[in-house]
């Protein structure tokens, strides 16, 4: 299937879902440690926008990106309200990911991930990522389409902390959900420079409330992420020698219904 094909599907599967969505925090997951585990430090960075909206974060490698998209949502700032895909190489070779859609009598709205060439986030872990400088994509709402790029900046970081996950550095507020995508971003970031504004400003003024794109509170991120994977110090990392592979084992970082 062409790939602007599989794209147009997504998006008419997203407006259909984004009307039932509902936006919850993501939930609590086990306080039960691994064994042994590395720890990734990642820079996740909103592509297409400047100035830079990032986040710098530290987590175990036996995290799936099932979980990683929950992490993702907290730090980045985003409602928990739209379909999302990893990307593990090109758009046409790589690998994709994403979460099966059962509420429509099939396994992603009546097709099967075959039919996308997607696999499942909850069969993939972070093992994977074993060298300094590997990237792969995080995209969130196909509407909007708010393009995330993860690079590995250090893969056996050193982990001394209590909470297994949690944000090192960031800078700014990821745009407003449903505002129109990058262009409507930047519509709004004009609407807040101008001094003398129309009717369709001050509309879009109203809908913003109190939003403030500078702004980014690291102490509260942590906050949550503590309250989702617990404060337990986890046993010090140790070199990893495993190899690149998928893991289809039942992963250690158990979310609760």
């Amino acid at each position: 299937m062409p790939k602007k094909t599989i794209e147009q599907i997504l998006c008419s599967l997203e407006k259909v879902f984004q009307k039932n969505a509902v936006q919850t925090q993501p939930s609590k997951v086990s306080t039960s440690k691994p064994t042994e585990c590395r720890f990734l430090q990642l820079k996740v960075s909103l592509k297409n926008i400047q100035p830079s909206i990032w986040r710098r974060i530290v987590v175990p490698d036996d995290l799936t990106l099932e979980d990683l998209h929950d992490v993702l949502q907290v730090v980045m700032g985003w409602e928990n309200a739209h379909l999302y895909e990893f990307i593990i190489g090109s758009n046409q070779t790589g690998r994709h990911f994403s979460r099966p859609i059962t509420n429509m009598g099939g396994s992603f709205g009546g097709f099967g991930f075959d039919d996308f060439g997607q696999e499942d986030v909850a069969d993939f872990d972070l093992t994977f990522f074993t060298r300094k400088g590997m990237k792969f994509r995080y995209i969130y709402d196909f509407g909007d389409s708010w393009d995330h790029e993860i690079v590995v900046e250090n893969p056996d970081y050193n982990h001394s902390g209590e909470s297994p996950v949690f944000v090192l550095a960031g800078k700014r507020n990821c745009p407003p959900e449903d505002c129109g995508g990058v262009g409507g971003y930047y519509d709004i970031i004009e609407a807040l420079k101008n001094t003398e504004t129309g009717e369709d400003e001050n509309e879009l003024l109203d809908w913003l409330g109190d939003y403030d794109p500078e702004e980014f509170d690291i102490e509260q991120c942590n906050v949550v992420l503590a309250g989702m994977f617990g404060t337990s110090p986890p046993k010090k990392p140790k070199k990893s020698t495993k190899k690149a592979t998928k893991k289809k084992t039942k992963k250690r970082w158990s979310f609760l219904s």
